[in-house]
């Protein structure tokens, strides 16, 4: 009993000291227990809004959607993590939040309602908004001297300034391709800064293998035959035959882009593949490479921004972000024999 009371006291008093919105939810929606962060933004009080639902507090349409949510939740007992979301509340304010939504489960187990933690990211939101239109920027900026230094090399090796040997030749021509492949890169790099915010673009019909795959694959053949990469059929190959998913092509190849680049840095002259099984309502797609597994106290946190030691540590972030845009999920996880496995989900 005193336990209990401990118990009580220290849920009463982390709901009302906490910055965060924190709210407990019952099976028909009904507030349970809110932190005064809440009832501030409701621009209500904690007692008043115990006993009621979001629909005494929101827009119906708006209401529903957050009804529904939870509906899903309870239904299915999977948790909602750190989904980043624009809130408008009833005082008027706009501001970003990070919601987190697991099911509320009594002392046997059984889930009798939600648990919801939401927590203002607008800083946050706002710095990597800021970053990232440097970016575009900066990239914006460098595309065009680029193109011309591009058409420059395509002219000499026509020979518009005069005959050049054939050893030049060749020289100029594997310049001219990874130009080309700059410039790819220069157009990812536009298209990941501005995706921040945005809703998912028109999607199109693709043929994974022809369309997405075997074109990255070409542009880092190089990397490929220098480190030595074998492609192997691990984990469940990718047929032959077509595959076609319905999603954006220029975000889907962001996606196999990053991860084969990732797979070809850490595989050291080892092995990569590509694996696809179709589960009905959506496809698993996975890429492992034979490289050291990520360690275990970094697995929670390799899709975040800002994460990695060696690089920016954007392109895993947006590759979830990408991916959750298509409806899908990402994760990690390590294979059988202990290495690394990129593994997402793409609606049919």
């Amino acid at each position: 009993m005193e336990n209990t009371t401990v118990i009580n006291d220290l849920i009463k008093g982390l709901l009302h000291c906490t910055p965060d919105f924190i709210y407990f939810k019952d099976l028909n929606g009904k507030y349970v227990a809110v932190s005064d962060t809440v009832a501030i933004h409701l621009n209500s009080t904690v007692s008043d809004i115990i006993g009621k639902s979001d629909s005494n507090f929101f827009p119906e349409e708006q209401a529903e959607a957050m009804f529904l949510e939870d509906k899903k939740i309870i239904a299915t007992g999977e948790a909602v993590k750190d989904n980043i979301e624009r809130k408008v509340c009833p005082n008027g304010s706009q501001f970003w939040v990070s919601v987190t939504k697991t099911p509320w489960k009594d002392s046997s187990g059984e889930i009798v309602g939600i648990i919801g933690v939401c927590r203002d990211v607008t800083e946050r939101i706002e710095r990597e908004k800021h970053i990232l239109d440097m970016l575009s920027i900066a990239t914006h900026d460098i595309r065009g001297p680029l193109s011309s230094i591009g058409s420059m090399i395509k002219l000499l090796i026509r020979g518009a300034f005069g005959a050049i040997d054939e050893s030049v030749k060749v020289t100029l021509s594997d310049i001219s391709g990874r130009m080309i492949r700059l410039e790819k890169l220069l157009g990812e790099y536009l298209c990941k800064s501005s995706i921040m915010n945005v809703k998912m673009p028109e999607k199109e019909y693709l043929d994974l293998r022809e369309d997405i795959i075997d074109p990255i694959l070409d542009e880092f053949l190089s990397e490929i035959e220098g480190n030595k990469i074998r492609i192997d059929n691990r984990l469940g190959a990718i047929p032959g035959n077509k595959i076609t998913i319905k999603a954006n092509a220029r975000w889907i190849k962001i996606v196999y882009r990053n991860l084969i680049r990732n797979a070809i840095k850490y595989a050291a002259s080892g092995q990569i593949a590509f694996g696809f099984e179709d589960k009905g309502d959506h496809y698993r797609l996975n890429i492992y490479n034979s490289g050291p597994p990520v360690p275990e106290e970094r697995r929670t946190n390799i899709f975040e921004k800002f994460e990695s030691s060696d690089s920016t540590g954007l392109g895993l972030a947006i590759c979830r972000n990408l991916i959750q845009k298509h409806g899908g999920k990402m994760w990690y996880e390590n294979t059988w024999d202990n290495h690394p496995n990129f593994v997402f989900t793409i609606p049919k």
